[in-house]
């Protein structure tokens, strides 16, 4: 895999999710373009490279959103870095059997890479709660906030489908190992 165009995909990306994704936002799910990213790269990438660049999604996510927990910010990496490492990982075991350059099938994975995380994130929230003096950035119980993180999912993966042709119209550019020329 380029990693310049995947640095490039991801500066590109991720401002686009704070800036603009919310527009989009459907009862308070706003779509993930680089869950999207992640589950791309996570068809096509070597597994090595695919752990990699979802690992660095997750902790630039993580860094540039702070929680606020007891009256003052935190930047905690772990949450999302983890979630997009684990949900990375369950896309690449089944990767093997599906149709990887289908928008269908990013926006597949893109539901069940995003389902990783939101399990993750979700665990690492709720264990840090059960401490004394331990708060949550969510209101409600753990399933409340799962059934909302279940929203971010799918409306990511709905939004996965234009961006996933998008994308694989970029396919020849990442560099992916096995590229060549396109069989017909």
């Amino acid at each position: 895999m380029r990693w310049s165009v995947f640095f490039l995909a991801v500066a590109i990306v991720l401002p686009m999710d704070a800036a603009f994704m919310p527009v989009f936002s459907i009862a308070g799910a706003s779509p993930s373009l680089a869950g999207v990213l992640a589950a791309f790269v996570s068809l096509n990438a070597s597994r090595r490279c695919a752990w990699w660049g979802c690992f660095v999604i997750g902790l630039l996510i993580d860094l540039s959103s702070p929680q606020l927990i007891a009256g003052s910010l935190l930047f905690l990496p772990g949450p999302n870095t983890l979630g997009f490492a684990l949900g990375s990982a369950s896309v690449t075991v089944v990767r093997a059997l599906l149709l990887r350059r289908s928008m269908l099938t990013v926006s597949a994975m893109t539901f069940v890479l995003l389902l990783g995380v939101s399990l993750v994130w979700v665990f690492i929230w709720s264990m840090r709660g059960i401490w004394p003096d331990g708060s949550v950035p969510f209101a409600g119980s753990a399933l409340q906030e799962l059934g909302k993180r279940m929203g971010w999912c799918l409306s990511s993966a709905v939004m996965a489908l234009p961006i996933g042709w998008a994308l694989n119209r970029t396919y020849s550019w990442w560099g992916f190992p096995g590229v060549g020329p396109r069989k017909y």
